[in-house]
């Protein structure tokens, strides 16, 4: 080789390397087609660098169907997976054998997973579970086999963390996996109970409520199991003890009257119907933070307390369950009582004057409206959209000119909230106030509003009112601004106010 070829050679290597740096970069998993010619070069730094690119981006994806998008069409041969095997660490084949696991081609995957079976490699249990519901029999027949060999205490934890994936194989219809689902379940959670009982806590939400389920179908006298449902964080695993409720001591029961899921409170309640102490202990419930709960209280009380209102509105004489209280105020439309709820529109806490704000909205719409109007611009974004729901439903110059106020003075934060108003008054009005919002200076307000504009001229087909002369010289106004800004700008690769003028002859 002489030394021009070496140069060439070199600037070569240098300008792959840039390619693969580039790709890197990007960070998108569909990229990695583009990087496995590279596994074959000739500069092992190139062959390195491209292993390193394709592994980064392939754990990147956690999703069966993007593996399948991003993966399906790379260019891998047979020949290909028997060159990685002699060229790569371990480690890095067993990743490169999961890509391949995904090829378009029957026989590379068929490959790829006798291969992965081999490696007795942890990693390799989830591809080879995918392939059990691969398209070619061949395929799901290596997969089977292939995972008979990680079929150990050895590796007990990797097949744990697979479950969620053989339920999901459970619903793939082309195969009958029954039986197979049967007996991960049974080596799991009934052959090595002891290691998923002692390792549970360490498990994600997703994978303790699989487990749950099936541990719960055969609960042991271990009170072990029946402790890890009350105390576990997901309320739809504590909600699994109704299965067991016969085995709870009252001070189960209490935890569970006291749960911080209204659905947890609520089951209990249910559970507790045949108790003879039943209706002392749901009138401790009346005002409940849940709506479910006070309803189903009230319910079962009507026959013995002829005015709910009385009880609310004591309660927040002795500041006592404010928030159930105002709440039930409102469902039950005690308009006498709306004086007490105005009381707490300023209390220092935000739950509570949210509380009484909704409350009033059903009790004194006039009250409502005018502390909406004054606290259109709080800064809470969650009361303020409550707030700005409200106003919706009164599109008069004075919600609009308040609103437009803030539109023009506010953070992107609050333009969000104004656009969202605007797009609920929908209408001829509003209509100029989203083609300000597509030439905003923040991008998510023009992004945000170029679906506001997109979503108003769908409706408009069904505008039966006709507009005021006003709206339209606005709108004729601002869409001869917005639209040479937008032609100036190139914010967007389509303009959204193409063809937006009709309406407005």
């Amino acid at each position: 080789m002489g030394i021009l070829d070496v140069f060439r050679k070199k600037e070569d290597s240098e300008e792959k390397l840039k390619t693969l740096t580039r790709i890197i970069n990007d960070g998108h998993s569909d990229l990695i087609h583009r990087a496995i010619p590279f596994l074959k070069d000739d500069d092992e730094k190139v062959q390195e660098m491209a292993c390193n690119t394709i592994i980064y981006l392939f754990k990147k994806n956690d999703s069966k169907k993007g593996y399948y998008d991003s993966l399906k069409y790379c260019n891998i041969s047979v020949g290909d997976v028997d060159f990685y095997e002699r060229k790569f660490n371990r480690d890095c084949f067993v990743e490169l054998l999961a890509i391949s696991s995904f090829n378009k081609n029957g026989y590379v995957r068929e490959k790829a997973v006798e291969k992965l079976s081999k490696t007795k490699h942890p990693r390799a249990i989830q591809f080879l579970v995918y392939r059990l519901a691969d398209w070619v029999k061949p395929v799901r027949d290596a997969a089977l086999k292939g995972l008979e060999s990680f079929w150990t205490k050895d590796y007990i934890g990797s097949l744990v963390e697979n479950l969620p994936v053989f339920d999901w194989l459970q619903k793939v219809e082309r195969i009958d996996l029954s039986e197979t689902h049967k007996r991960i379940i049974d080596f799991t959670t009934n052959s090595n109970r002891d290691y998923v009982l002692t390792n549970y806590k360490k498990f994600s939400d997703k994978l303790r409520l699989i487990l749950a389920k099936h541990i719960s179908k055969s609960l042991s006298s271990d009170l072990r199991e029946l402790k890890l449902f009350l105390k576990d964080k997901n309320y739809l695993i504590r909600n699994l003890i109704f299965e067991h409720f016969e085995k709870l001591t009252p001070s189960d029961i209490e935890n569970l009257l006291n749960d911080k899921s209204g659905k947890v409170r609520l089951q209990t309640l249910y559970h507790l119907k045949n108790n003879p102490d039943f209706y002392s202990i749901i009138d401790k419930f009346i005002a409940d933070d849940s709506a479910t709960i006070r309803q189903f209280v009230r319910y079962y009380l009507k026959t013995t307390i002829s005015d709910f209102a009385i009880i609310y509105y004591q309660n927040l004489i002795d500041n006592k369950r404010i928030i159930g209280s105002l709440s039930g105020l409102a469902e039950i439309n005690a308009q006498n009582h709306s004086g007490i709820v105005i009381n707490f529109l300023n209390n220092p806490k935000v739950k509570i004057r949210k509380a009484a704000f909704l409350a009033l909205t059903k009790l004194d719409e006039k009250v409502a409206y005018n502390y909406g109007l004054m606290n259109l611009d709080i800064d809470i974004a969650s009361f303020r959209n409550i707030i700005v729901d409200f106003l919706s439903k009164f599109p008069n110059n004075e919600v609009l000119t308040k609103t437009r106020e803030q539109f023009k003075i506010g953070n992107p934060d609050m333009k969000k909230s104004m656009l969202r108003l605007f797009n609920n008054i929908e209408g001829w009005s509003i209509i100029p106030d989203l083609m300000l919002g597509t030439i905003d200076s923040d991008e998510t307000i023009r992004n945000l509003s170029f679906g506001y504009v997109l979503l108003w001229k769908a409706r408009a087909a069904r505008l039966f009112t006709t507009p005021q002369r006003e709206d339209i010289e606005r709108a004729r106004q601002i869409f001869s601004l917005a639209n040479e800004i937008l032609k100036d700008k190139n914010y967007f690769k389509i303009n959204p106010l193409n063809e937006l003028d009709y309406y407005f002859k």
